[in-house]
């Protein structure tokens, strides 16, 4: 039976009217209901319960509330609940946060009999408002705190309501001011048009934004920055402090007025840009010189003042410069007023950049350089006329005959030295410098001497000097040698020129020449002799002839038989030796085989003595037209060799045949082959081949390439060098060649010369005479 007073009467209802009423109400109540027993089982919730909770009647099914929320049991909630039963006291919760719901409640925990009741509340958006709210005002305490402006709020009355922490740090010296009256605070502010009180009434009346920059004096002294602006209840006032930018921008406004005062009064010219490249200054000395004053307009009137043949070279330097900051540097023409002349200036510019790099404007210098140009041009040339004459002497000093080389004077090293002198020494020019001459010339101690001398300052001219080079494979050689100091501004030497001629050649010449004419002597004695005996042996040789008819006894017989041979021998000797001295002016046809046998008989004592035992295979049967003493001397300097090449026996291999020259027709040696072919091409003929081999230690590559140099011998001082190369000019002037192949392997080891005779040849006489070998 429950009892409700209603209008200051009370009515009787019965119990099951109030339950239904009851039930009705927390049908519609958008809070949540729930009852649990002692065991925190569910065991009735409303609708607001069922939909705040995300839970069903099929999810009690005698199940407690830990169990359906995991995790509440140690919470502050469970905590809550469990204490409520406990002490039977109500509980409230407030905030809080449900993982699993993703959602914050507000709950009342009330017990009651054999259990507890529950009143609570989604509050999720109101927590979360909060939380927005609080975290602005967080945000915004932070910002007014960390500010760099300070900020002033006040009220209609002037009062000073807030003030951030830059605000009281600016305005320290002026006292605590939070909460007085703004002209008490700063009455300095308040006189006869001062711009504190007009913007500031501007803005608490006018209800107007109002921006200025104004000056406080003492305590203060500072210079400030201020914005005023309309809030709801007065105005807002954000100030900055820039004392230091005033004092920045006034010293920048002397320095500028300076800078001016400078530019005039400079002897260069001066101009400046703006960051876009457009001319916004020149000084009076630039004008000048153009003729008339720099009203900027476009900032492109400059190109007019240029020479019309480097417009157009000026404006691409300079838009490039513009464009990718570089500086600005070029020469070019500029045109001068008072005579219209086209005059050389050198002109540049450097980019002013802030802070960030960004370019504030260009300033540029100008300077008249015509003289200087002409001067240079004139400098120039004379440097390339210096050049040229330079590369002349270097040219002649590389390709001279002479042999030139300059050595510092301590030790005698070499600086530089000319491919002649390399050449001479035997060793390559990047290998010779640094080297001393007493490492490139250790046998010659003659030139180590007159070099010394010369390092002590004693030109030594026109010395000869003579030594074995080992870079030249110990040949002995001849030099004429010229070492001349060269002073110094001091009087001291710094360096030993070197100039030295080979005179090898003239020195083998000279002794060639003294044999040359013993032999010339020897065979015209020989020829003398050789006529002489031709007449007693043909009287020795009637006598024997006679002494044969009447000879009796077979021994005498045989005896004479004997002499007679021999005297025939001696008779062909002698021939051959007038035949050597006295040569014919025409060519005339003769039998290869003729001139093998004339050649052997004169050797045939020589060749039984040596144990050489000669081979012949005579093949050639036709006659070639040639000069019979030239080709017999070439033959008989053939076998001379070969009998020198074996001094302890061998086999001498004669031959001749008919053939065609194709290697000549070729004109390329048989390098494959170990041959050296030493004569030019010519059309492919029919001629005699005639072979001269030897079983001797054979010759090795480097020897073969200079064999028909002239003055080369391998001989010593017992050979002149000249019987292969004048056996090369006789060839030569019988169009014929020479071949040479050599080889020191066994079983092959010997020296072989073929030499070709063509039978369509038109020989040329030799000028002078026949040298004997």
């Amino acid at each position: 039976m429950a009892e409700i007073l209603s209008n200051g009467s009370s009515t009787s209802i019965t119990s099951a009217t109030v339950q239904a009423q009851l039930a009705l109400l927390t049908q519609h109540l958008s809070d949540a209901l729930m009852l649990m027993d002692a065991d925190f089982r569910i065991l009735w919730a409303n609708p607001g319960a069922l939909r705040i909770s995300n839970l069903t009647t099929a999810d009690f099914n005698g199940r407690t509330l830990w169990e359906i929320y995991p995790g509440v049991y140690e919470s502050p909630l469970g905590i809550a609940y469990r204490e409520a039963v406990a002490t039977r006291e109500q509980r409230q919760v407030r905030g809080f946060y449900y993982e699993g719901l993703k959602t914050t409640f507000d709950l009342d925990i009330f017990p009651m009999e054999n259990g507890v009741g529950v009143h609570y509340r989604d509050v999720t958006a109101i927590c979360n408002a909060e939380f927005a709210r609080d975290r602005m005002a967080a945000q915004l305490g932070q910002v007014l705190a960390t500010t760099t402006d300070g900020i002033i709020s006040i009220d209609p009355d002037f009062r000073i309501t807030y003030m951030n922490d830059r605000a009281r740090d600016m305005l320290a010296p002026s006292g605590e001011v939070l909460g007085t009256n703004l002209w008490e605070a700063f009455p300095l502010a308040l006189y006869p048009g001062s711009p504190f009180v007009e913007h500031y009434n501007r803005a608490m009346q006018q209800r107007v934004p109002s921006g200025f920059q104004a000056f406080y004096p003492e305590p203060l002294n500072l210079w400030f920055e201020i914005d005023a602006r309309p809030a709801e209840a007065g105005i807002i006032l954000f100030f900055r402090d820039i004392t230091e930018q005033k004092q920045r921008d006034d010293a920048l406004r002397a320095s500028e007025e300076r800078y001016r005062v400078l530019t005039e009064l400079n002897p260069q010219s001066l101009w400046t840009a703006d960051p876009a490249g457009r001319v916004l200054y020149a000084n009076q000395r630039f004008l000048t010189y153009i003729g008339h004053d720099f009203v900027p307009k476009t900032g492109e009137e400059y190109i007019a003042c240029f020479d019309p043949d480097d417009r157009a070279r000026v404006v691409d330097v300079w838009t490039h410069s513009v464009i990718t900051g570089e500086d600005y540097n070029i020469e070019a023409r500029l045109l001068r007023a008072a005579d219209s002349a086209s005059r050389w200036w050198h002109l540049r510019a450097l980019p002013i950049r802030d802070e960030s790099g960004s370019i504030l404007q260009w300033l540029g210098v100008a300077n008249d350089i015509h003289e200087r140009r002409l001067a240079s041009e004139e400098l120039r040339m004379q440097y390339a006329e210096i050049d040229r004459q330079r590369r002349e002497v270097e040219a002649i000093y590389r390709g001279s005959p002479i042999g030139m080389a300059l050595y510092e004077p301590r030790e005698l090293r070499v600086l530089r030295m000319n491919d002649r002198q390399a050449e001479i020494l035997g060793v390559p020019p990047e290998l010779a410098v640094g080297r001393t001459i007493y490492e490139l010339t250790p046998g010659v101690t003659a030139a180590h001497a007159l070099m010394q001398r010369a390092a002590r300052g004693e030109p030594q001219l026109n010395h000869s000097i003579e030594g074995a080079l080992t870079t030249r494979n110990g040949e002995y050689n001849y030099w004429n040698v010229n070492y001349s100091p060269i002073f110094n501004e001091h009087g001291e030497v710094q360096a030993v020129a070197g100039a030295t001629i080979e005179i090898t050649h003239q020195k083998r010449a000279e002794a060639a020449l003294i044999q040359t004419e013993k032999l010339a002597a020897v065979g015209r004695l020989a020829s003398s002799i050789a006529h002489e005996i031709n007449n007693p042996l043909e009287s020795v040789m009637n006598l024997i002839y006679i002494a044969r008819q009447h000879a009796i006894l077979p021994e005498v017989q045989h005896f004479l038989d004997l002499a007679d041979q021999e005297l025939r021998r001696v008779a062909i000797i002698a021939n051959q030796t007038l035949r050597f001295h006295k040569q014919s002016s025409k060519p005339q046809a003769i039998a290869c085989n003729e001139l093998f046998s004339t050649v052997l008989t004169i050797y045939e004592g020589r060749l039984k003595n040596s144990n050489i035992t000669v081979e012949t295979r005579k093949r050639a049967s036709l006659a070639v037209l040639c000069f019979e003493g030239e080709i017999r001397q070439v033959i008989n300097n053939l076998v001379s060799n070969a009998i020198d090449a074996m001094p302890r026996g061998g086999r001498l291999i004669i031959r001749s045949r008919e053939a065609t020259d194709w290697a000549s027709a070729r004109g390329t040696p048989d390098i494959a082959r170990g041959a050296t072919d030493l004569t030019r091409g010519t059309p492919p003929g029919r001629g005699h081949v005639l072979t001269v081999a030897d079983t001797g230690s054979g010759i090795p590559p480097e020897t073969q390439a200079r064999m028909f140099e002239a003055f080369f011998t391998t001989k010593g001082f017992g050979g002149t060098g000249l019987g292969l190369w004048i056996s090369k000019e006789i060839m030569d002037r019988h169009h014929g060649r020479i071949r040479l192949r050599s080889s020191q392997r066994d079983p092959h080891r010997g020296t072989v010369f073929t030499l070709f005779l063509p039978f369509d040849s038109n020989p040329t006489p030799d000028p002078g005479p026949i040298l004997p070998t």
